[in-house]
């Protein structure tokens, strides 16, 4: 990959004032307005901290926002004006495929929604600081916030509904935006590239299909697999998942939208397109989103600041960043109140754990071994980022953290968007060549298309209306049918320093009520 080059900063000065004058819309432009949706919900759960902490925190934004100002002048690529054609296809794109995973309840919103409706509705009518009480305990909304709190703000000016539908705008813009950029680096045909990107998956139809011929052999009847990514629950009882770029972005885009920007801002890096600060800078703010994605994305970062000659790894702009990214340690205090109760375990541990985990790798990441293959259509800046992604997807089945094995589903994200860009990129390359990779590239991507065509095939079901529950009530609903420990957190576990409980509304309880009385597929006593 050719770097664009750079006529130095005088010259990008010049350009930048032009393009101003003349009104021109840049990348840098869309740069710096996807990094403020992702850093501003900081600065509103900094207004529900202590003096203190949330002036570090608002510390901490303005400095990231500075960090970032400063690459508009440091190359050719943020001055170049936006494809204005390519943008308006890509957000399209965007809010389809949020609006099928369930934004604004056009679609059959996934099951995990049942709670995050909960969340939004706490915080449009609670504001950001929410309270609950059961069985003689308090407890403190404690989760990553990030994904819901512009939405809230807007929810609270304006009701409810508007909180779904400005949830649905900004989850669509991220997507676009993240898609844009990864058009516009992969230096390939663009719509193409972008449809393979976004269609990426294991082959989940193939755990499908083994666990249907395991059931049919000993004379069993063909079981439904309406969610494709939970076959290996039938071969053994670990929690595996690699989930699919669509799944992702319909069961979790509070996850999802965080893990492909870092994963992006990476490549960028790479690419020497995006400097060591800004990524550096970008880093911090995204805990709010997903503690998880920070987590998996930590190996990138740490190779990115490795790289380089060894006089640059220590200067002003790095320290800034440093002292930027401590700024949010009281988010990052925040989001591990009471973390002990979360469940966590050693799988590696567990009997039979090798020859699962040797099946999990083979079905989900058979993309790998063709990358390996066509590897000298890697670009060499881009080869260090997949040797890192490609070691932790191997890395991650061993530990299990959270109720559903969290840490493997949504610490690989970023992991799995650098594999499905160059799966992508090579796809594209080698199609109109023809020969075995070709073949190979058409037989992994149909194969994985089932896992996203199962999902929009459930999302084309009726869909219901959407509730103003709470979270506790809404939880007593569903199974285990107990207090949400990745949700809330005892309030006696919280930093007297760092929260003030006395400042919220008084604690909510259980409610006897329906939450869901429409859903078409809800068993009547959870509605």
């Amino acid at each position: 990959m050719t770097e664009i080059s750079d006529q130095g900063p005088m010259a990008a000065a010049r350009a930048w004032k032009a393009m101003t004058l003349a009104g021109a819309l840049s990348n840098f432009h869309l740069f710096i307005f996807t990094s403020i949706l992702f850093i501003a919900p900081n600065a509103l759960l900094a207004l529900a901290l202590r003096p203190v902490p949330s002036a570090l925190v608002l510390a901490g934004c303005a400095g990231a926002i500075a960090i970032l100002w400063r690459e508009r002048l440091d190359g050719a690529f943020f001055q170049t004006a936006v494809d204005r054609r390519q943008l308006g296809l890509c957000l399209a794109l965007g809010l389809a495929v949020c609006l099928l995973g369930g934004g604004g309840h056009v679609f059959l919103p996934k099951t995990d929604w049942l709670i995050r409706d909960a969340v939004l509705a706490d915080l449009v009518r609670e504001g950001f600081l929410a309270l609950y009480r059961d069985a003689g305990q308090d407890y403190l909304l404690r989760a990553p916030l990030g994904m819901y709190l512009l939405p809230a703000m807007v929810g609270r000016l304006f009701g409810l509904y508007a909180a779904h539908l400005a949830l649905l705008a900004q989850n669509a813009t991220l997507v676009g935006m993240i898609a844009y950029f990864a058009a516009t680096i992969a230096q390939a045909p663009r719509a193409p590239t972008v449809l393979l990107l976004l269609g990426f998956s294991g082959l989940d139809i193939v755990g499908v299909f083994a666990a249907e011929a395991v059931e049919i052999s000993a004379g069993e009847p063909f079981m439904p697999f309406d969610h494709a990514e939970w076959w290996s629950l039938y071969f053994w009882p670990g929690l595996f998942q690699y989930s699919s770029l669509v799944t992702q972005i319909f069961w979790v885009p509070n996850h999802a939208a965080p893990g492909w920007w870092i994963a992006l801002l990476i490549l960028l890096a790479s690419r020497r397109l995006v400097s060591f600060p800004a990524l550096l800078a970008s880093f911090a703010p995204l805990l709010i989103w997903s503690p998880l994605i920070v987590l998996g994305a930590a190996p990138f970062l740490l190779l990115s600041g490795l790289q380089g000659p060894i006089r640059g790894m220590i200067s002003r702009e790095r320290l800034a960043s440093v002292v930027v990214g401590l700024c949010f340690l009281p988010i990052a205090i925040y989001l591990v109140i009471d973390a002990g109760a979360i469940p966590q375990e050693w799988l590696i541990l567990r009997a039979g754990f090798a020859r699962q985990y040797l099946f999990f790798i083979f079905v989900e990441i058979p993309q790998a071994a063709l990358v390996l293959y066509c590897f000298h259509l890697v670009a060499v800046e881009d080869r260090a980022p997949f040797w890192v992604a490609l070691v932790t997807l191997l890395a991650l089945p061993i530990y299990s953290f959270g109720p559903g094995n969290d840490l493997l589903m949504r610490a690989s994200i970023p992991a799995l968007f650098i594999l499905a860009f160059h799966f992508a990129r090579i796809a594209v390359l080698t199609r109109p060549a023809g020969g075995g990779v070709a073949s190979a590239v058409s037989t992994l991507f149909l194969l994985g298309a089932a896992t996203p065509m199962i999902e929009i095939r459930i999302a084309l079901s009726r869909s219901y209306a959407i509730s103003d529950c709470d979270v506790l009530t809404s939880s007593r609903k569903l199974p285990p049918h107990r207090v949400p420990t990745n949700y809330l957190a005892r309030i006696e576990k919280v930093p007297v320093w760092l929260v003030d409980p006395a400042g919220a509304r008084a604690p909510r309880t259980v409610v006897d009520r329906k939450c869901w009385p429409d859903h078409p597929a809800l068993d009547e006593s959870l509605k």
